[in-house]
């Protein structure tokens, strides 16, 4: 389903941050009943007939509405797709639309760039592909956020952290509750 772009690495599979957004897609549709075998279908289909090896980490599906090119896609392959009489065409289901253009950037070629995984919670918590392997880092600093949330528990205070690294207490503390949702996640 997604052809990971960086092979093996020490045996295991490697991702890129565009894997990482193609998985985010399948993710988001996957939670609301699409089968991963029918997105298998879609995302085969996508980039063919987009002529893209990875559409669902481009704003290509998101260009003019978000809504025909996939959800066309997927009524091809037997997924319930609403259908818009209006237009005469077929539409992604409206709860997973919002999820995939919010809290990601698009570069002027209109790859993905920039993920807020936890932007409610976090928002200054990023991940770029540029900085830090792609793992989660801060936004202006590029501090890796790990690294600030492993700092407060070794120091036992965000405020000496942040005097530590020059960066504001606030964004310290964004990084501690980054980590604590994902383990509660896990």
């Amino acid at each position: 389903m997604i052809a990971a772009q960086l092979g093996q690495v020490d045996g295991k599979v490697a991702l890129s941050f565009t894997n990482l957004m193609e998985l985010r897609f399948v993710a988001e549709f996957h939670k609301v009943g699409v089968r991963l075998k029918e997105m298998r279908a879609i995302m085969d289909e996508a980039r063919r007939f987009l002529n893209h090896p990875h559409p669902t980490a481009t704003d290509i599906v998101f260009r003019t509405d978000g809504k025909k090119i996939l959800g066309q896609i997927g009524h091809n392959h037997g997924v319930e797709v609403m259908y818009d009489l209006r237009n005469r065409n077929y539409e992604m289901p409206v709860i997973v639309m919002p999820s995939l253009i919010t809290d990601v950037e698009f570069d002027p070629q209109g790859n993905m760039v920039v993920w807020y995984p936890r932007k409610v919670i976090a928002p200054n918590v990023i991940v770029h592909p540029s900085f830090s392997f792609g793992r989660p880092i801060l936004r202006q600093s590029h501090i890796p956020a790990a690294t600030l949330a492993d700092a407060v528990r070794i120091e036992g205070n965000a405020e000496t952290v942040a005097d530590l690294y020059d960066v504001d207490e606030g964004q310290v503390r964004e990084a501690v509750r980054f980590y604590e949702d994902l383990r509660q996640a896990a």
